[in-house]
C-alpha cells in the first residue's frame, strides 16, 4: 500500500510546476486532440506513431490498425478477408475495392456513405465485494460490478472530403446504447436522449453526435451535436487503452457540445480550432439553460510526427449547466446562472520505438451568481500521466496515474450520498491503473487491468469516498479488476 502511494509521486510532482498557477491565477494549463475527427473511425489519425510496420497509434494509446492497413484497395499489398467480395458491382456502373478487415459495409458507394460500429462489454469487481449498481463508485462509467454490454454502437457518415482545395460537404450519427447510454446522454439539459434509459436505469441508448459538416479549402466547419475536443480520454471504447476512464475526463470535462466548431488547418503541423456551444452536454434545445460559451484551441505535431501539443479551452456562460453535478452550489434555480472557464493541457511524446508518454493537466472554474447569501465560486483540477509500451503489433501494456482535486466538493459525488453537504465531499482522489490491450486482428480487442483508488477527504468524511452502503461511503480505498472486449465491424 504505502509503496504504490510512493510511487504515484511522480504524478503529484508533474502538478508541482502548474500548482502555483492553479493557486494564483485559476487557469493553468488544458487540452488536446485527436477526439475531434470528422473521418471515420478507423480512419483516426495519430501524431505518435509506435513503429511504421505495427500500425498507427490511435488517439489514445495502442495501435488501432494493427496490420498497418491503409484501407487503399491495393490488391497487389493486401488479400481480401474471408467474407469480403474484392471488386463488387455496389450499383455505380464500375467495380469498387473492400476494405481488408471485416466490416459491415462491404465496399464503397455511390454516395459516399460509411458506416460501422462495435460491441464492448465486461465486468469489474472490487475488493469490498460490493455488488450493488454503485458498488465501484466513484470509478466513471464502469460502476456497476457485473457483466454488462457498454456499448453498441453503430455510426454513419459522408466525410467532408475536399482533398484541401475548393467545398465539400458531409454529416455523421452516432446511436448507441448500453451501461454507458446515461452517462453519454445530453444529461446537462433538455435533449431527446436524455430519458432514454431503462432497468431501473442502469441501461439507456443516447445519440452522442449528429452534425453536418461543410469543407473549404483548409477549413471544416461542423454543425450540430459533437464530441468535446477537450481532454485526453474519449467516450468510444475503441479509441482508450484502458476500460476503466479518468476521475478529470468523467468529472472535470464535458463529453458532447451543440453548436458550431471550426478547424483551420494551418499548415501539416499547425491547426486552430473555435466555435460556439450551448455548454456542457446539452441538446439541441438551445437556450433552455441559458447556456453560451466558447470552445476552441490549438493543436502542434512535430514535423517528425513524435510530439503533439495540444490546447483547449471552453468558457463563458455556463448557465443551469451547473446543475449537473448534484453538489454544485447553485442556490435557487432561477438564480442558477453562472460562467464557466476550463481549459486542458495534453502532450503526446514518442519515446524511441515502442514507447508513448502522454502528460495531461486540466483546470475548471466556475462563478457562481446565485442568490444572496449562497455558496461560492468552485473550482477543480489535476494532472493525468500515461505511458504505454508496444511489445509488437498485438500487444501493449499501459500505466496511468491520476490526481484529481475537487477542493469545493462540486463535482465527485457517484452515489449521491453526500448531496448538498459540499463539505463531506472535498477530497483529493488518486488512482493508479495498470493494464495491456491483446489484439490478435484489426476486428477484436481485450483489455484487462488492475486499478487501485484512494482518497484525502479535505471535509469531515476522513476521505471514506468509496462503497456506498446505508446512505455512507465507508471506505478511503479501492481495489477493482477490470476486463472488456470490444469487436468493431
Amino acid at each position: 500500500m504505502r509503496l504504490l502511494k510512493i510511487s504515484f509521486a511522480f504524478a503529484v510532482a508533474g502538478a508541482i510546476s502548474s500548482g502555483s498557477a492553479f493557486a494564483q491565477v485559476q487557469v493553468p494549463t488544458p487540452v488536446d486532440q485527436t477526439s475531434f475527427n470528422y473521418d471515420s473511425y478507423y480512419a483516426a489519425d495519430a501524431v505518435a506513431q509506435p513503429r511504421e510496420d505495427e500500425g498507427p497509434l490511435g488517439p489514445s494509446g495502442p495501435p488501432v490498425d494493427v496490420m498497418d492497413n491503409d484501407y487503399s484497395g491495393d490488391e497487389g499489398r493486401y488479400a481480401p478477408m474471408p467474407g469480403l467480395n474484392w471488386g463488387v458491382d455496389c450499383g455505380c456502373n464500375e467495380e469498387l475495392d473492400c476494405g481488408p478487415m471485416w466490416t459491415l459495409q462491404c465496399c464503397e458507394n455511390c454516395w459516399g456513405l460509411n458506416y460501422g460500429g462495435w460491441l464492448s462489454g465486461g465486468f469489474t469487481v472490487n475488493n469490498w465485494g460490493n455488488t450493488s449498481m454503485l458498488g465501484n463508485a466513484q470509478l466513471p462509467f464502469n460502476n456497476d460490478p457485473h457483466v454488462n454490454l457498454n456499448q453498441a454502437w453503430l455510426w454513419f457518415e459522408r466525410e467532408a472530403d475536399n482533398g484541401g482545395y475548393g467545398y465539400a460537404w458531409g454529416y455523421h450519427v452516432d446511436v448507441m446504447a448500453g451501461v454507458d447510454g446515461p452517462d453519454t446522454q445530453a444529461f446537462g439539459g433538455p435533449g431527446w436522449d436524455s430519458t432514454w434509459q431503462w432497468g431501473n436505469g442502469g441501461y439507456g441508448a443516447a445519440i452522442p453526435q449528429a452534425y453536418l459538416s461543410l469543407a473549404y479549402d483548409d477549413l471544416t466547419a461542423i454543425f450540430g451535436h459533437f464530441y468535446t475536443i477537450m481532454g485526453y480520454e474519449v467516450v468510444p471504447a475503441p479509441y482508450n487503452f484502458f476500460y476503466s476512464h479518468a476521475y478529470t475526463m468523467a468529472y472535470g470535462e464535458p463529453f458532447t457540445h451543440t453548436g458550431v466548431l471550426v478547424e483551420w488547418s494551418y499548415s501539416d503541423q499547425l491547426t486552430f480550432y473555435g466555435g460556439w456551444t450551448n455548454g456542457w452536454d446539452e441538446g439541441f434545445q438551445l437556450g433552455a439553460n441559458n447556456s453560451s460559451t466558447f470552445l476552441g484551441g490549438v493543436s502542434w505535431n512535430s514535423a517528425d510526427e513524435r510530439t503533439s501539443i495540444t490546447w483547449t479551452v471552453n468558457a463563458g456562460d455556463w448557465g443551469k449547466g451547473a446543475n449537473i453535478h448534484p453538489n454544485q452550489d447553485t442556490g435557487p434555480t432561477t438564480m442558477s446562472e453562472g460562467k464557466i472557464y476550463a481549459q486542458s493541457f495534453v502532450l503526446q511524446q514518442q519515446i524511441e520505438d515502442n514507447w508513448t508518454y502522454v502528460f495531461q493537466t486540466d483546470y475548471g472554474y466556475n462563478t457562481f451568481e446565485g442568490a444572496p447569501g449562497t455558496a461560492g465560486d468552485t473550482q477543480w483540477y489535476g494532472v493525468n500521466n500515461y505511458l504505454f509500451y508496444n511489445f509488437n503489433c498485438c500487444w501493449a501494456a499501459g500505466l496511468r496515474a491520476e490526481w484529481f482535486s475537487d477542493p469545493n466538493g462540486a463535482r465527485v459525488d457517484r452515489a449521491g450520498l453526500n448531496a448538498g453537504n459540499e463539505l463531506a465531499d472535498r477530497a483529493n482522489y488518486f488512482e493508479i491503473t495498470a493494464g495491456a490491450n491483446w489484439r490478435p486482428n484489426n476486428n477484436f480487442r481485450l483489455r484487462p487491468e488492475v486499478r487501485y483508488d484512494w482518497a484525502n477527504g479535505m471535509g469531515g468524511n476522513g476521505g471514506q469516498r468509496f462503497d456506498p452502503n446505508a446512505g455512507a461511503y465507508d471506505h478511503a480505498d479501492l481495489w477493482t479488476f477490470g476486463l472488456d472486449a470490444i469487436w468493431m465491424f
